[in-house]
């Protein structure tokens, strides 16, 4: 009699997805904490994945939690886990380098970006935070998915704690010309963040093909 021994492939493996939202916001109230689906394309796209195929997904709850405050997950089909920011995170790395800084700057409106060292550091601080989220999920998921230009450092510091993860980022806004972008103080570390990846997903050729212009100018990598 032979024995038939299943092996377990990369697509039988869980999902861990990671973007700075969680697939709910969580809204106070006096009853309580309140959730309410985070609007965009994402959550419509990746929610039925991860109820199919199981696994974790890593985010922020939309508001600061205190301490003494918890938030029951276990009535969602996959695990959900909350990367908790504070106030002052959310103003300098949300709301300042995310949105006051790459937002305006990848949309070509230079004139409007503003850069401010402590968001920058701030903004490193927390993707090392989902960057320490995902290593403590990631161990037996099949590919981890990172998105959007709030967390272009963290594949780079995932893979520095497990080498050997499939990491892959979509950037859901256009990646700008070389000459606008080396105007970023630290475009070379976001470069070096997302090289981190074995795969890196971009709307549009002509994005794609920015990339790799700035990471051949500004890194001095060879682009096949």
């Amino acid at each position: 009699m032979s024995e038939h021994r299943a092996t377990t492939t990369h697509d039988d493996r869980p999902l861990v997805v990671a973007s700075n939202r969680l697939p709910f916001t969580l809204h106070r109230t006096r009853s309580g904490f309140e959730r309410r689906p985070s609007p965009g394309g994402l959550v419509s796209a990746l929610e039925p994945v991860l109820r199919a195929r199981g696994g974790t997904w890593i985010g922020w709850p939309g508001i600061a939690i205190e301490p003494d405050e918890s938030v029951d997950s276990d009535t969602e089909p996959y695990r959900v886990h909350q990367v908790q920011l504070s106030e002052t995170e959310i103003n300098r790395y949300y709301h300042g380098f995310a949105n006051r800084t790459l937002w305006p700057l990848f949309h070509s409106m230079a004139d409007m970006a503003r850069f401010q060292r402590l968001d920058y550091q701030t903004y490193e601080r927390v993707n090392e935070r989902f960057a320490e989220a995902i290593a403590d999920h990631a161990e037996d998921a099949g590919l981890v998915w990172i998105h959007d230009y709030q967390l272009m450092l963290t594949p780079a510091a995932v893979r520095e704690r497990i080498s050997d993860a499939r990491l892959a980022f979509f950037l859901h806004i256009p990646f700008p010309p070389y000459d606008i972008f080396r105007l970023l103080p630290w475009d070379r570390e976001l470069l070096r963040g997302i090289l981190g990846c074995d795969l890196i997903g971009f709307h549009v050729p002509g994005y794609a093909l920015n990339f790799l212009d700035c990471v051949e100018r500004r890194l001095g990598a060879r682009v096949d």
